[in-house]
């Protein structure tokens, strides 16, 4: 290609990144969307336009004769996530979005073969549907593409240490003293590891199936941890997750409360049931999530157990509803706080420490 015919190209590219950065955007929007209403499992999602630089480096390679209609990753999609089968549920998910063009497309693992380790991500190359174009704020991306990579967190580091231009292990490795043979090794690693924790993954799952039909059953005799818990909660306080008094979560911190269940003396979910019985309603008196919930029904329970027990100066503040709540449960209040030298929490201050400090999650 001629100096003339890339700078040409470039002028145009600079007219229609901002074009292609509207795009990425817009189409990272509907793929966020999708995935979070479907309760896909995923890290990151981002997206960008093309630097100008790259677009230049790019276009001036030998093989691109119209860099404007050959380099398909102007708008570009990014799709992180923990492990390989999240990767391929996201696909699943986002491939009836899109027009797909499946020439270009490419599985970067498949490419390698069996007898080859390196860099490894799902690329598509896409356009907008007849469908979405047909609406006013979109037919502005007529004929304009983008690509999709989704890839693993394990993947994507691999590619950022790979493939980045300014870094030491990109291009020829040096044959001497084993480099490229330990380099090509440690992709293998990465590869493993990527594999073992999908594995890792899926037997939770399993694990956690086989809980919540024993909780379903009463089969109650399972040890206290953080699967177990969830399903147990989600089962025995459904009520109240779905009219949104109770977020399903541990803010991961379920470690913390654990520690203080076990603590207290509640080992299994049997144990648990001896307390909350069919009293559910008892342990809700405001908006909460599992970990303050958790404390509360120890508290309730038994509140000077819990602090000779459990608290460890986990916290150090209790709310005017807590106080409230409690007082009103026959519980002194003023005398459990003296004791334990606890202070009344200033509600509309976000930075204070105090006992169901996890519950205000928006």
């Amino acid at each position: 290609m001629s100096d003339k015919n890339i700078d040409d190209a470039i002028s145009w590219f600079i007219r229609m990144r901002p074009s292609y950065k509207n795009l990425a955007n817009k189409v990272e929007s509907i793929i966020r969307e999708v995935l979070t209403n479907s309760g896909a499992s995923y890290y990151t999602i981002t997206s960008r336009a093309k630097d100008i630089e790259s677009f230049t480096i790019k276009a001036s390679k030998e093989k691109y004769k119209n860099p404007q209609q050959e380099i398909k990753d102007l708008a570009g999609i990014r799709i992180i996530t923990y492990v390989k089968s999240e990767v391929n549920n996201c696909c699943e998910l986002i491939k009836p979005l899109f027009e797909i063009d499946h020439l270009h497309s490419v599985d970067k693992t498949k490419e390698l073969g069996n007898d080859k380790v390196g860099y490894r991500s799902i690329h598509y190359v896409a356009k907008l549907t007849e469908d979405r174009l047909s609406l006013p704020e979109y037919q502005i991306f007529k004929d304009l593409e983008f690509e999709i990579q989704v890839r693993t967190i394990l993947e994507h580091a691999w590619a950022d240490i790979s493939h980045d231009r300014n870094y030491k292990f990109n291009g020829v490795l040096p044959p001497d003293n084993d480099i490229e043979r330990r380099f090509s090794l440690a992709a293998a690693t990465l590869e493993l590891v990527d594999r073992e924790f999908d594995n890792l993954a899926r037997e939770i799952v399993v694990y956690g199936h086989e809980v919540a039909d024993k909780v379903k059953n009463d089969e109650l005799n399972i040890e206290i941890n953080t699967t177990s818990l969830s399903n147990y909660l989600n089962l025995k306080f459904k009520p109240f997750i779905d009219r949104k008094l109770i977020e399903p979560t541990f803010n991961n911190r379920s470690k913390d409360v654990i520690d203080e269940l076990i603590s207290y003396g509640i080992s299994n979910l049997n144990d648990l049931e001896l307390i909350i019985k069919d009293n559910t309603e008892e342990f809700v008196y405001e908006r909460t999530n599992f970990i303050a919930l958790l404390r509360d029904i120890m508290m309730l329970n038994d509140i000077n157990l819990y602090f000779e027990k459990a608290w460890s100066n986990n916290w150090n503040g209790v709310g005017k509803k807590m106080i409230q709540y409690y007082s009103s449960q026959g519980i002194d209040m003023d005398e459990i706080m003296d004791i334990y030298d606890l202070s009344e929490e200033d509600e509309d201050n976000e930075d204070t420490e105090f006992h169901f400090d996890e519950r205000d999650t928006d």
